[in-house]
């Protein structure tokens, strides 16, 4: 598959929507305790969440110097906000001009984020004694949920799922080890394009082929919907990132992240 600017745009948008859908289930929470908004500005996207201290919920996604407007507003919201806020910059658009605004307001860039695409067609390697299945009832949503926190290491909160089941274009998938709950992926459908999101594996089965099964299932079940293009994120070089190669995605762009230690004001 060819990578162009264009396929950086979808994919930019593909996560950027993906982490909004995620946002809006903070805000229906009700009485949206965690103050969750988001703002559209053309192909870019703003969101905060300033009393969730996750970083992916108070970030700008997409953003260059069509958008510059926007860039300074974003900034002034997470300041209002009191968050420190960040944006990902992709390349294949220009951002030079963005990257003075950011400088200017105490952001500096501070890592990288790969992310990777390919087409939905890609080969299936066996994984002896794991499963993976759709979830679609609440008690393979607990086990769902049990495997993602403990593979992201969250074991003090647990994130409110049940809206996630009932998510028109996603769907979850339980990883079983020898009948044990190991794992727990997302898969989100966009047209005919598709993003691996979200997988975890329990620290106590990895190395068993978890992962490799998680991005197997959705990569099958993205093509059987019709997608043609498959998007998905890891950190550069990470086990994720090498798995996600094994099976036929290639590097799309590493994205600039931007941080900085606190709000201006």
């Amino acid at each position: 598959m060819l990578h162009d600017a264009e396929l950086v745009r979808r994919a930019q948008a593909l996560v950027g929507e993906y982490t909004r859908q995620r946002l809006a289930f903070v805000a229906a929470r009700p009485g949206n305790p965690l103050g969750a908004e988001w703002r559209r500005y053309g192909d870019a996207l703003a969101l905060i969440a300033p009393r969730f201290a996750n970083p992916h919920f108070n970030r700008g996604y997409g953003f260059n110097d069509d958008q510059l407007e926007g860039v300074r507003e974003t900034i002034a919201w997470f300041d209002a906000g009191g968050v420190a806020g960040g944006f990902d910059l992709a390349p294949g658009r220009p951002i030079a001009e963005t990257a003075k605004l950011l400088a200017a307001a105490g952001f500096i860039h501070t890592g990288f984020h790969a992310t990777l695409a390919g087409p939905a067609d890609l080969p299936a390697a066996a994984a002896p004694g794991v499963e993976v299945r759709c979830v679609e009832t609440e008690a393979d949503l607990q086990s769902f949920s049990d495997a993602y926190h403990l593979g992201w290491g969250h074991a003090d909160f647990r994130i409110p799922m049940m809206p996630w089941l009932a998510a028109p274009a996603w769907r979850l998938y339980l990883a079983l080890a020898d009948g044990a709950p190991a794992g727990a992926a997302v898969l989100s459908l966009d047209g005919d394009a598709a993003y691996l999101a979200d997988s975890a594996v329990d620290p106590a089965h990895r190395r068993r082929g978890v992962h490799r099964a998680l991005l197997d299932r959705r990569c099958a079940d993205a093509r059987e919907t019709g997608a043609k293009v498959i998007v998905s994120g890891a950190d550069y070089l990470s086990a994720s990132y090498r798995n996600m190669q094994r099976i036929g995605l290639g590097l799309l762009y590493t994205e600039a992240i931007w941080t900085r230690a606190s709000p201006t004001n």
